[in-house]
């Protein structure tokens, strides 16, 4: 791995997990939410590893290098992704290590090695690495952007991945075959049962705690999962948003709503009743 002349940040609470040998794409491919197989050098993808009931266990980056397969992992879920990948290994040729000299590695600008975080439109570049300048989180640029993080807007079994728009990342291959909790992720898809989503969200002033509900008039149209100065992140119910006829509201200040078109075209997707 090549050191940039001037070292980028270090994410904090995070561990470097390698999934590598001739069966290491393969291994992952048959497991997890995205498409290992697509994913090359110089890109990212985030993925999860779901439960069969198509809930996020824990999700990750992902980068590639030829056999191997990197994964930037929540800390605190390192150890019990460490332990499920080994169970389902059986006798795939693929090593499994959790590679604690390396570091998730983030920047403004391109480094040597990095890619664009999907998630962000090319305002962070993302890599891994053996040192940093220090230790700084993501959490206001995700925020301004609606974008949600485990341990921070959800826990272990809490969410679907398109909860937390997971696959408007790229990190749900819809086309590429079986994975853990598949059926029940793309049987929502399919039926247009797609309702909650995470949004971003500005209001006036301080943005209300996060547990916050957002109401539109008497309809509770969601709840704010993270909050960072003027910005919070949302999760809301689409068709409860779009029934509303107030303006939307948290502790008494007005809420600025954004939602994708992808995501209210999902919705009209649903099957007319």
């Amino acid at each position: 791995m090549n050191q940039p002349a001037s070292l980028p940040f270090a994410l904090p609470d995070r561990q470097i997990m390698s999934v590598s040998g001739p069966d290491a794409r393969d291994l992952l491919q048959r497991l997890i939410t995205a498409d290992v197989q697509t994913l090359s050098a110089g890109t990212c993808r985030p993925g999860a590893l779901l439960t069969p009931q198509g809930k996020i266990l824990v999700d990750f980056m992902m980068f590639a290098d030829g056999d191997t397969v990197w994964l930037d992992v929540p800390a605190g879920a390192a150890d019990g992704l460490l332990k499920r990948l080994t169970m389902f290994k059986l006798r795939a040729r693929a090593e499994i290590v959790l590679n604690t000299n390396i570091l998730a590695l983030w920047s403004t600008t391109p480094f040597p090695g990095s890619c664009e975080d999907p998630r962000l439109g090319g305002r962070v570049h993302r890599g891994l690495g053996e040192a940093a300048s220090e230790t700084r989180a993501l959490d206001m640029i995700e925020i301004e952007a609606g974008i949600p993080a485990f341990g921070r807007d959800y826990g272990e079994a809490d969410v679907f991945p398109t909860d937390v728009n997971l696959d408007a990342f790229g990190g749900v291959g819809w086309k590429k075959g079986c994975f853990i909790g598949q059926e029940v992720v793309s049987r929502m898809k399919r039926r247009g049962t797609i309702r909650k989503r995470s949004l971003p969200a500005t209001f006036a002033a301080e943005a209300p705690p996060p547990g916050t509900a957002v109401m539109a008039g008497p309809t509770t149209v969601g709840a704010i999962s993270s909050a960072s100065g003027h910005h919070a992140v949302i999760l809301a119910r689409l068709d409860r948003l779009r029934a509303a006829e107030h303006y939307c509201e948290a502790d008494g200040q007005e809420a600025n709503i954004v939602v994708p078109d992808e995501f209210w075209a999902d919705l009209e997707a649903a099957p007319k009743v």
